[in-house]
């Protein structure tokens, strides 16, 4: 099996490699046998890819009370869950909805945790009579949220309590950081839990933005610690769980040279353990929470070429996703993506192309400057490290469908985890409410492309020489007549 150009290798996609007309495989699937079954754009997942990611991060940290979290909030896929929970791994839940999907993938209530500055008291009643881990508490107002819900259900809610220190190191800033109370009023709402009855503070929680410096965990965990003494000190009470959050950096585009938690991982446990052993108190739960680290670099996306165009000196390809309902990072983070020429990879490199997506939208451009082999209509492109929040922050604009998601396992074998979307699925919170058209209605319309063409517009007879049109069909003249 031929390996990848050199240009191409990278060892985060070890699941790659060539058939012998240079097209690309995944786990030796080739990307035109996915295509031709799935259809494009489609996400294809490698399954070795993620497990692999499970078990390194685990194995990171030497602590004897390690507690890992999947973020469900960078890819709520389920058969993803389920991986998770065969690995050992818990799942953190930014929503009910995340909630309902994690026991929907057979996670224990114990085994999740529910951190979110935005709840209703019905969110905490559901929470809480579910019996999960722990709500974190996000600020004052969600203290008091959660102390109601707590009293309405006479009993006390487990929670953890979200603190943000200022961590300012090169460019990285807390500064601006919308979650969790300020370092400097840690007192206040440790003082209001502590003498809440329905509250149970059991837990510390940081969770910064995208981290780069390995040095930031140092810095959140002395903070948190410093929290936990005052608890020990006030109040003679014990933090069992210590949570960092995740934001944990990839490699991905043109960032390249990122640590990987095995990299801190010794050094920080040793950390931790110091700092516990410091202000005596028991070892708690050390709790990481990442979400892209472990499923980003497995998704590669797959979209078709559609047209070509040279406009102002500018070598335009559509493709036929876009940044709305397919690739929404560059919109949103303005990342870039590595993309490779998965049809031509054996063919050197010698055009610059923007790529645009199918809307239509002026700012719908995947990327400005990729450099690739000359690309023809009906090509594919793979579109590299899509793995996460790709998927969960796609929209239906244009009401185009979502792609379909394919995870692919260590033998090649593809299965479909997610189909593509429906226009039932699309059009329901509106026709449910208007009334507009009924069922069976809308599966006329869904089911046109499936009608031989000849047979619904065309007729046999001939008059003199001439193919007469049959007229439309009737539930059709019926709307234009309408």
């Amino acid at each position: 099996m031929p390996s990848l150009p050199k240009i191409y290798q990278k060892s985060r996609w070890d699941f790659l490699s060539l058939e012998k007309n240079g097209t690309l495989q995944i786990e030796g699937l080739s990307v035109q046998d996915i295509a031709k079954k799935y259809g494009t754009p489609v996400y294809v997942l490698a399954e070795r890819s993620i497990r692999e990611r499970f078990r390194d991060f685990k194995k990171s940290f030497p602590y004897p009370k390690l507690r890992v979290q999947y973020a469900t909030k960078c890819n709520s896929n389920l058969e993803i869950m389920r991986i998770a929970n065969e690995e050992g791994i818990e799942l953190d839940a930014s929503s009910v909805g995340e909630i309902i999907l994690a026991l929907l993938a057979d996670f224990a209530p114990l085994e999740i945790t529910f951190t979110n500055p935005n709840k209703s008291e019905q969110d905490v009643i559901f929470a809480a009579r579910l019996g999960i881990q722990a709500i974190t508490a996000d600020s004052f107002e969600d203290l008091q949220l959660i102390e109601s819900a707590g009293k309405k259900l006479r009993k006390k809610i487990r929670i953890f309590c979200r603190i943000t220190p200022l961590i300012e190191t090169g460019d990285y800033s807390t500064r601006r950081l919308q979650f969790g109370v300020p370092y400097a009023q840690y007192k206040r709402a440790m003082d209001m839990a502590m003498k809440s009855k329905h509250l149970e503070l059991i837990g510390l929680h940081f969770h910064g933005p995208y981290i780069y410096n390995p040095r930031i965990y140092f810095h959140a965990a002395k903070k948190l610690f410093s929290v936990a003494e005052y608890l020990l000190r006030e109040y003679n009470h014990k933090i069992r769980f210590i949570d960092l959050g995740g934001s944990f950096p990839i490699a991905h585009g043109e960032i390249q040279d990122v640590f990987h938690p095995r990299d801190m991982g010794r050094a920080f446990t040793n950390f931790f353990i110091k700092q516990a052993y410091k202000i005596n108190l028991p070892l708690p739960y050390m709790v990481f929470e990442p979400g892209k680290f472990f499923v980003a670099n497995a998704g590669v996306g797959l979209t078709k070429v559609i047209s070509k165009k040279r406009a102002n000196r500018i070598n335009t390809l559509i493709v036929d996703g876009s940044t709305y309902a397919f690739l929404p990072d560059p919109l949103v983070y303005h990342c870039l993506y590595d993309i490779l020429p998965a049809t031509r990879m054996n063919i050197r490199r010698t055009c610059h192309y923007q790529i645009a997506g199918c809307t239509c939208d002026n700012i719908d451009i995947i990327t400005r400057n990729a450099y690739l082999p000359t690309i023809e209509t009906g090509d594919l492109l793979a579109v590299m490290d899509c793995g996460a929040y790709s998927n969960t922050m796609a929209s239906n604009f244009n009401s185009l469908k979502r792609a379909p998601m394919v995870m692919v396992n260590q033998h090649g074998v593809p299965r479909l985890i997610r189909r593509r979307d429906r226009y039932s699925d699309m059009f329901a919170p509106e026709l449910d409410v208007l009334k507009v058209a009924d069922p069976q209605e809308l599966k006329r319309y869904y089911d046109l492309w499936r009608v031989s063409l000849e047979k619904l517009w065309g007729g046999k007879k001939k008059k003199n020489g001439i193919q007469k049109a049959k007229s439309a069909p009737t539930f059709l003249n019926q709307k234009i007549n309408n």
